[in-house]
């Protein structure tokens, strides 16, 4: 993996998904496509190998997802843990912004969803088990992000989180082709509602939001090397903390972060 540092300075810019005032509507929009698109492509399929390994130091098979939007990976990433490690992973997603209609259809999938809003910066204590985050650390600042991780080291559980996008050149570059993609997939997302149809080939509310969004995310995220800084000066007896790279066959690598307690 090449940790050389980025030459393009962490700019915390604001994200649409982010915003309180964001139409609830609209939020679910980007985050039903993310989640369809992280599923019909497999994109973080590689994070079950690393999820296994946060669990084999967990107290059980217990993942909780934070920043869970439209549900994103997990329910994949729940088939993978059962056929290829034999871990019959017991999921709750959550959210600061919880989708509605996606808690339903993580039902049928086996899932749980809590509809209860989440912030993954005060993570309540009656939610136990190994902690998640997809695409999400990169919307919190460096402190924030720091705190983060802290909180789970502090209470000795588990923690991952993984990332698709670089703040490189042509990570920026590539993103001026998401607008195209979101009209591509946009048919693959269930349901295709009327409103959905409306906002993405009338008028392209969701494919501007899609675009900023993701521009944003890349150039908000956490290279590999500041996030070794960021877990050395976390580092304490009884946890360690890995950053690293994970490939699946057939798809881009992911940035990964992965802290165990070790007694």
């Amino acid at each position: 993996m090449n940790d050389t540092p980025s030459q393009l300075p962490r700019l915390h810019l604001f994200e649409f998904t982010d915003q309180t005032w964001l139409p609830d509507a609209l939020r679910d929009l980007t985050t039903d496509y993310l989640h369809t698109i992280s599923t019909r492509l497999g994109i973080f399929d590689a994070a079950a190998e690393i999820l296994a390994r946060g669990l084999s130091a967990a107290q059980g098979p217990d993942l909780v997802d934070l920043a869970s939007g439209g549900r994103g990976p997990l329910p994949r990433l729940r088939q993978l843990l059962a056929e290829k490690h034999g871990i019959n992973a017991r999921v709750v997603l959550t959210d600061k912004f919880p989708n509605a209609q996606a808690a339903e259809r993580a039902r049928a999938e086996g899932v749980q969803y809590l509809e209860r809003s989440v912030d993954a910066l005060q993570v309540p204590a009656d939610l136990r088990g190994m902690r998640t985050l997809f695409n999400a650390l990169h919307h919190f600042r460096p402190d924030e992000a720091r705190a983060v991780l802290e909180d789970a080291q502090a209470r000795g559980t588990p923690f991952a989180a993984f990332e698709t996008v670089r703040r490189t050149p042509p990570a920026i570059l590539s993103m001026l082709l998401v607008p195209l993609l979101v009209l591509l997939f946009t048919p693959m997302v269930k349901p295709l509602t009327p409103l959905r149809l409306l906002l993405t080939y009338v008028v392209p509310v969701a494919p501007l939001i899609i675009f900023w969004d993701g521009l944003v995310s890349a150039l908000r995220t956490h290279q590999p090397d500041e996030l070794r800084r960021m877990t050395e000066a976390l580092a304490r007896e009884g946890y360690t903390w890995e950053v690293g790279e994970a490939k699946a066959p057939g798809k881009a690598a992911i940035t990964y972060v992965l802290g165990r307690p070790t007694r």
